[in-house]
């Protein structure tokens, strides 16, 4: 596992988890290729806000080759259920989880956690991040195609990462 000095935090589902493809195969629907996916129901996440299995087997999607200095996800389901998931993983760092609500901002919360690089799929909260301060690298997915942006990732790889943190400290911001 490589060393990194950076404060890095990861979002867990569709970054560490591959929650998109276990959810559409679970009710037999297609990959979505936005975010606004209409299979994605109130009933649906009820049923599986109380399907402990689901959340403690979904497969990993990327594994960090890295210690990252926690996880923050949108996830309104008992943290016991995201710890057990990275134990039974073996995932790196996993003493450090947070969750938010469904649909509720991850700011505030990455601030808190002193966080200098987040890592999410979700296109909203990597534009919400980088109007916040927080530098975002956005995950590929089928669902945040929208968006051009040198700040894509493919996969954990903590080299790649930390040459996009480099890059983005060096541009330089106008001066008035």
């Amino acid at each position: 596992m490589k060393k990194t000095k950076l404060k890095i935090v990861l979002d867990i589902d569709n970054v560490v988890a591959n929650w998109v493809p276990t959810f559409c195969a679970r009710y037999n629907c297609p990959i979505p290729t936005t975010w606004n996916n209409p299979h994605v129901t109130p009933e649906r996440l009820e049923e599986l806000r109380k399907d402990k299995n689901f959340w403690t087997s979904l497969p990993v999607l990327h594994f960090p080759g890295f210690q990252p200095i926690g996880f923050l996800s949108a996830r309104s389901i008992p943290k016991a259920w995201t710890h057990e998931f990275m134990v039974i993983n073996g995932i790196p760092g996993r003493g450090n989880i947070h969750q938010v609500p469904w649909g509720q901002s991850k700011i505030d919360k990455l601030k808190e956690m002193g966080a200098e690089i987040f890592i999410d799929d979700k296109l909203e909260t990597f534009l919400e991040c980088s109007n916040n301060g927080i530098f975002c690298l956005l995950m590929d997915a089928p669902h945040n195609q929208g968006i051009s942006t040198p700040y894509r990732i493919y996969d954990l790889n903590i080299d790649t990462i930390t040459k996009l943190w480099q890059k983005s400290q060096s541009v330089q911001t106008p001066s008035r």
